[in-house]
């Protein structure tokens, strides 16, 4: 197989790496022995993809510092540095460049730094994040707002937090609002530094748009969506369908949600925080929940043909899962595990037909690779 590449890129051999991958994940598939449709592939752009970077400090006495990422190949853990990093956008690169600019001249900003995230939108602003083996003080905290200001003087949209044991400290704001392209329509969605966003903002909206596909002529059925994170599929989804009922367990990204449904002004969506098992006992009529009351929802009103899940590497993991999304007449199943993927369809495929079947590059010339399914009752 081709060598992954951790810090740089090779556009001219992109198409290669990508025609590994799908060719990977198809013979996964076929031998499960699984009736395969042609799939679409949707190809990243070859460079400047990525929308979030973290990079290790390593310091210096002549340069300051310098970012460095480290390569584990071969079981040996190798620090590889960077200055400029053709997979990361243009605006964290500019970021990166003046964040080591400044802090020649400000040790409160130098000292102790340790890491170094960076997060931005297709509208290149930035949030960037700096933690810390020490105290943040009151000198630092004047040294952040210093920092931040000379980055705005240097044409960088950019805010910063600060990070120590048991300390944050936001300059002005920790969440940027992205603007994606889904079939001609925005999508607005908070970003909250800390917090999961989809790294590649440019195979994002394709994978948007394919589960929009997936998602015509229902009008006037209800959506059922387990794992829904901050909500970029159920703002995006949720005008295809009569009600939503979304499901997330995590606080921070349930609330994100509300505020991203809110923003792209999406009123039949009733998210509730409920585990994928909890889902399965208030349908199954096991349990009664008051999350559920608490947010008025009576499950007696949904016409529940569709499935949304988006669930981690490991895949559906068990029988009863399987058997669960077995119940609905069509799911929509997005995957970041080739292997879970293949073992799940396995199953789904005796009561399923796979209609449409996608790959997503999320991280180019690396093993990983997204896909998509629209299973439909037979």
């Amino acid at each position: 197989m081709l060598k992954e590449l951790l810090t740089t890129t090779d556009p001219h051999n992109y198409q290669n790496y990508l025609n590994e991958k799908t060719d990977h994940v198809l013979n996964l598939l076929k031998a499960k022995g699984i009736t395969l449709p042609p799939p679409q592939i949707f190809p990243s752009i070859p460079s400047n993809y990525r929308m979030r970077a973290e990079f290790a400090i390593f310091h210096t006495e002549t340069t300051g510092f310098e970012y460095c990422m480290y390569d584990k190949e071969g079981g040996k853990k190798k620090r590889v540095f960077i200055n400029y990093f053709d997979g990361v956008s243009l605006a964290i690169n500019k970021a990166m460049s003046l964040l080591k600019e400044y802090a020649l001249t400000d040790l409160q900003i130098k000292n102790r730094l340790f890491e170094a995230d960076f997060l931005c939108n297709l509208q290149g602003d930035v949030i960037i994040t700096l933690n810390y083996h020490k105290k943040l003080d009151e000198a630092f905290a004047a040294s952040l707002e210093k920092l931040r200001s000379f980055l705005h003087e240097k044409s960088l949209n950019a805010e910063i937090v600060a990070r120590a044991r048991k300390q944050k400290i936001t300059c002005k704001d920790d969440t940027l609002l992205e603007c994606l392209k889904v079939n001609g329509k925005n999508v607005y969605l908070y970003q909250i530094e800390g917090t999961f966003t989809q790294p590649n903002a440019v195979t994002c909206e394709k994978m948007l748009e394919f589960a929009l596909n997936c998602s015509e002529d229902m009008q006037n059925t209800d959506l059922l969506e387990l794992y829904c994170g901050s909500g970029t599929f159920t703002a995006t989804l949720a005008p295809c369908y009569r009600k939503v009922l979304a499901t997330e367990v995590a606080r921070v990204p349930t609330q994100n949600a509300l505020r991203n449904l809110e923003k792209n002004n999406i009123d039949n969506v009733k998210l509730v925080r409920l585990s994928a098992v909890e889902v399965t006992q208030a349908l199954n009529r096991e349990r009664t929940f008051n999350r559920l009351q608490q947010k008025d929802v009576d499950l007696n009103e949904y016409d529940f043909k569709t499935l949304l899940i988006d669930p981690p590497r490991a895949g559906l993991q068990d029988e009863a899962a399987l058997k669960f999304t077995a119940r609905f007449d069509r799911v929509i199943y997005i995957s970041c595990g080739p292997e879970s993927f293949a073992s799940d369809l396995q199953f789904l495929t005796k009561t399923h037909r796979i209609e449409k079947l996608a790959f997503f590059d999320q991280f180019p010339y690396t093993r990983h690779l997204e896909s998509g399914a629209l299973l439909v009752r037979r």
